[in-house]
């Protein structure tokens, strides 16, 4: 399932206040920010990021999924508009409180609070690292996986009404089929006729002296 924006503040509100925590919380900004895969994501080295002052930072993806010629694709993060739920400090805090100036970018921690000074995540352990950190934050962690950065960042920008060809260039998408699945989820209630004809306010008018509720 996709993880939203609302989603991604609280899993970051939830990080512990430690290395292990500031680790967390770049993965999860960075990868929704930049729609990332979860490959992409541990792929990732300090000499693919270029930090701008002014704008944020370019992250150079070296190969990707849908890259068959094996060419570069460079992806802007741009900074966020609360320093505590910005990609680009969270990915900056993380850098130099770990210190790490070369190599992989996204690294594990050990349980002494240590991070590996060599090797980078794996790609298969970004969904159950993404799970915990989900679960800190009271989350429902079973239908979340690697893919719910990636396919938050696209259903919460359709839901913003960002165009098409705008997302893609974002994500790295080569056609829209794939991309249209998110845009329709994003778009049940941007564009909703029930919303249209105001079906909510008729509901509630003819039963006023009962609260509404979601089943289940």
């Amino acid at each position: 399932d996709p993880l939203l924006a609302d989603d991604i503040r609280r899993i970051v509100g939830a990080a512990p206040d430690s290395l292990l925590g500031l680790r967390d919380s770049a993965l999860v900004l960075v990868g929704f920010a930049g729609a990332f895969r979860h490959s992409e994501l541990a792929r990732i080295s300090v000499s693919d990021l270029s930090f701008d002052q002014k704008n944020g930072v370019v992250i150079d993806l070296r190969v990707s999924k849908t890259d068959q010629e094996r060419a570069s694709r460079k992806v802007g993060i741009p900074f966020g508009s609360h320093p505590d739920n910005c990609p680009v400090l969270a990915l900056h805090a993380w850098l130099n409180a770990a210190k790490i100036t070369e190599g992989p970018v996204f690294r594990r921690v050990d349980r002494n609070g240590y991070p590996s000074r060599r090797r980078g995540l794996h790609k298969d352990s970004i969904g159950k690292l993404l799970k915990r950190a989900a679960a800190r934050a009271g989350m429902d962690v079973a239908p979340l996986g690697g893919h719910s950065l990636r396919a938050g960042c696209v259903t919460q920008a359709a839901m913003n009404g960002v165009r098409e060809f705008v997302i893609m260039k974002q994500t790295g998408h080569k056609t829209e089929k794939t991309l249209r699945r998110y845009i329709r989820n994003g778009e049940l209630f941007r564009e909703n006729a029930a919303g249209a004809i105001g079906i909510y306010h008729l509901i509630y008018r003819s039963f006023p002296d009962e609260p509404l509720s979601l089943p289940g």
